[in-house]
């Protein structure tokens, strides 16, 4: 057991590390600077930020869909009820 958690810590450890490594290379590589970039450079910097945002948004809508679903789900139950209680909906 605890050779389990000596193995959980090195990796949450090691995680957090290459984390932070990562996102933090692009402030000290000059290549990454948008101030620096002319022409070709400067659109791939600009679909880099796309690329990024486009993955936040995804994240963020598919966070709200799950709660979105669960109260649809549960108006629609309330419909059903309603509509089983009144008989059939007349539509005009």
């Amino acid at each position: 057991m605890e050779v389990l958690l000596g193995v959980k810590i090195g990796c949450l450890l090691a995680l957090l590390a290459l984390t932070l490594g990562c996102g933090l290379t692009p402030i000290y590589v000059k290549w990454f600077q948008m101030d620096a970039a002319t022409g070709h450079h400067h659109r791939i910097l600009s679909l880099l930020g796309c690329c990024s945002a486009g993955v936040f948004l995804g994240a963020g809508l598919m966070h709200m869909t799950a709660e979105a679903l669960e109260g649809i789900e549960s108006e629609v139950q309330k419909f059903l009820v309603q509509y089983r209680k009144w008989g059939k909906l007349v539509c005009s």
